[in-house]
């Protein structure tokens, strides 16, 4: 489900220090040195031009190198030895913002990236060539034409953008699994599809609803749809494939009132009184988890590669999730390398270490690193914890 609102964001702002406590974060976090042969790997989500700049410019004036996702896999297999300054930019999701900010700075300070692209949410239509930073710059087009590239209908990059990307060299496109999927796990109500949910990033966090025998993704659910209780498509839980009837009484319940519906500040209620009834369904069984898994990391891999001609053997978990099934079945359809978060007692993965387990750390420490213009941790805390108290729109209501 989505994570949002304030609970969410005092955890949020609690795991910081908790983390530090526990030695979860590498050293030049908290002012130490970055020692030699560690390749810190960062991970991006959206793009605003301001900040990623400031990123890239500490990185550029220190004489900071990237590596793509084949360099750093030879790091990691002791095959090649990494410069005394070499980072990983990773980038989930592939934004919108990446063709807007992400590809005009990257080339402009000579650097390169890795997108963990979600073949399955990729647009198919395409229109005219979006603006970049570079016409903002050329005065070809106003900087508000990309402040909002990653919301909406243009949330995610097409698939010409990705070919001319990836043709240019800045990034390396690699695998998010197919659909990015989150399924239901139990019949317990924690919210409903609203027309907010169903538009751009946010459509990610509602789980997959299977409806005449086809899943159905977020952006394509009926308004009022159920959502209940879910978790990763790639965790080791297992899917409940819930009775359509109560979900159909509420979609039925919101058309006959369109989006106006939500308009009436009691309209969750309503809805909640038609799915009072105990849910019934199955749960599927080890085997159908471990097909749905297959086909998450398998097609992925496929699709991306027929789409840009290139390898995609490098695989980052959504949300981080990955049980025993997903990463042997990773291994199977031959990913070399599998990117996390936080792993338990690896601050950064070593040459040598476990590459299927790459240890990730968030975009806001990159200016911790060392050399001239270092910043805190307080001042960099302070960023963080001022965007994520910010208002935000709602994703799904829970």
């Amino acid at each position: 489900m989505a994570k949002g609102g304030l609970a969410y964001s005092m955890q949020e702002a609690w795991e910081v220090p908790r983390d530090l406590l526990l030695g979860r974060y590498p050293e030049f976090v908290t002012g130490g040195p970055l020692s030699r042969g560690q390749v810190p790997v960062f991970v991006f989500h959206g793009l605003e031009p301001n900040t990623f700049e400031r990123k890239l410019r500490h990185l550029a004036d220190n004489g900071y190198v990237t590596l793509s996702a084949d360099e750093y896999f030879q790091v990691l297999m002791g095959a090649r030895t990494p410069s005394e300054r070499a980072v990983v930019l990773t980038f989930d999701d592939g934004r919108g913002s990446l063709w807007s900010v992400g590809g005009p700075l990257l080339r402009r300070y000579g650097m390169k990236g890795i997108v963990f692209l979600i073949p399955g949410r990729v647009p198919d239509h395409d229109g005219p060539a979006r603006p970049t930073l570079e016409d903002v710059d050329a005065g070809r087009a106003p900087a508000a034409a990309i402040a909002s590239r990653d919301e909406g209908d243009e949330a995610f990059l097409s698939w010409t953008e990705i070919d001319v990307l990836a043709r240019s060299g800045v990034f390396d496109f690699q695998s998010h699994t197919l659909f990015h999927a989150r399924i239901h796990t139990a019949p317990s109500v924690v919210g409903f599809v609203t027309p907010a949910s169903r538009r751009g990033y946010a459509a990610l966090d509602t789980p997959l609803v299977r409806e005449d025998g086809v899943d159905l993704m977020g952006a394509d659910l009926a308004l009022g749809t159920p959502v209940l209780r879910s978790t990763p498509r790639t965790s080791e839980e297992l899917r409940f494939l819930e009775d359509p009837t109560p979900r159909r009484a509420c979609v039925e319940a919101v058309a006959a009132e369109g989006e106006a519906f939500f308009s009436d500040p009691g309209w969750e209620q309503r809805l909640r009184r038609l799915v009072r009834q105990p849910w019934t369904g199955r749960v599927e069984t080890p085997d159908e988890r471990a097909q749905a898994i297959r086909h998450e990391l398998a097609e992925s891999r496929r699709i991306i590669e027929e789409r840009t001609g290139k390898p995609a053997v490098h695989l980052c978990y959504p949300w981080h999730v990955a049980g025993p099934t997903a990463r042997r079945l990773a291994r199977e359809v031959g990913y070399r390398t599998a990117f996390c978060g936080k792993v338990a007692g690896v601050p950064i993965t070593p040459p040598g270490g476990d590459p299927h387990a790459i240890a990730r750390i968030g975009e806001d420490y990159v200016e911790l690193l060392p050399g001239r213009g270092r910043a805190n941790l307080a001042a960099v805390l302070y960023r963080k914890w001022s965007r994520r108290f910010a208002p935000r729109a709602s994703r799904v209501v829970m």
